[in-house]
């Protein structure tokens, strides 16, 4: 087996060779929405929030057909854009009925676009993580099969104890552990594990991860503002030496593994609403972003960096942007 055949991720900014894309599925707002979004899905973007309560009870293609029909279409663009510049591309599988049915108060709310969080992989470990929300439990099934081919092919697998569901009221009070694949970010042996107001990634997580990886690794917990939901809501190591960072989501100030790099600056809101913070690496100096984030492209460009931009905007009211729509399985240094 040659290297480039190898499950082997060390670096957010290696050499993108083989990753997983989500998928966009169909699904119905709960009804309870319709009395207001709860405090705990506060890192949602403030349209997102503002549009629910009328959503409630609707499935997502009736409640917003156009903003469906784009997410659908931006999604399919992406995983065609890296499968055109010879990036091997999984995707999900679909859920059955079975796998659909309810997780504690789940309902009918359902996603398989943001691969990055049930997933996690560092160096040949991939980890089924155990996601905090109860309405993503399911998502790890449509990925199995992605699992089981990396096992053949030499990869370790590791699954998380699965959470107990809880109201999703009272995520914050849930016992873990939970990690997120949004809020890791690896630096070769350096981990940074984002850690927020508990909507995501816990200090129990990061201590799982760090007792599978073992010596040779040194895992950071980084506290967040319960403002955003994962560490990469507003941080993208462009390359070495290099990032894109968002200092307000740090209640502890910038990691010190970024500390004395060259720091470009975004602001809370933009990360939250234009998910600024999280665009693809391809390679080291080279990135996909948002095609609203104009400034950011310029900033980057002005730094050699190499920019593509792809429309993303119906995708990032759920959360998540680029970064949250891939998981790398080979990464290249």
């Amino acid at each position: 087996m040659t290297a480039s055949e190898r499950i082997n991720v060390t670096h957010d900014w290696g050499v993108l060779r083989e990753t997983v894309v989500g998928r966009v599925i169909d699904f119905t707002f709960p009804a309870a929405l319709a009395s207001g979004v709860p405090a705990s899905l506060g890192f949602l973007p403030e349209r997102t929030r503002a549009d629910m309560p009328r959503w409630a009870g609707l499935p997502w293609s009736e409640a917003d057909p156009d903003g469906y029909g784009r997410c659908v279409e931006q999604v399919e663009g992406l995983a065609r854009f890296l499968t055109g510049r010879g990036v091997k591309v999984h995707r999900p599988r679909e859920l059955t009925e079975s796998e659909l049915a309810p997780y504690g108060d789940s309902g009918t709310f359902h996603m398989q676009t943001f691969v990055r969080d049930p997933m996690v992989v560092v160096g040949d470990l991939v980890v089924e993580s155990a996601l905090r929300l109860p309405v993503r439990y399911m998502e790890r099934f449509g990925l199995r099969p992605v699992f089981e081919e990396a096992v053949a092919r030499g990869a370790r697998w590791a699954v998380m104890p699965p959470p107990a569901p809880v109201p999703v009221p009272d995520i914050a009070a849930a016992t873990g552990p939970f990690l997120e694949g949004g809020d890791v970010l690896l630096m070769g042996s350096d981990i940074l594990v984002g850690m927020g107001g508990g909507t995501a990634s816990d200090a129990a997580g990061a201590r799982w991860l760090a007792e599978r990886l073992g010596d040779g690794y040194r895992v950071h917990e980084v506290p967040l503002t319960a403002d955003v939901i994962h560490l990469d809501d507003g941080l993208t190591t462009v390359r070495e030496g290099l990032a894109v960072i968002c200092r307000e989501q740090f209640t502890e100030g910038v990691p010190a593994p970024v500390a004395d790099w060259e720091l470009i600056d975004i602001g809370l809101r933009e990360a939250v609403n234009l998910l600024a913070g999280n665009s693809l690496v391809l390679a080291p100096g080279e990135v996909v972003v948002d095609e609203r984030l104009s400034h950011l492209a310029e900033e980057l460009t002005a730094r050699d960096v190499t920019v593509h931009t792809l429309p993303y905007d119906a995708v990032t009211p759920f959360a998540g942007g680029f970064r949250c729509s891939h998981h790398p399985l080979v990464r290249e240094l």
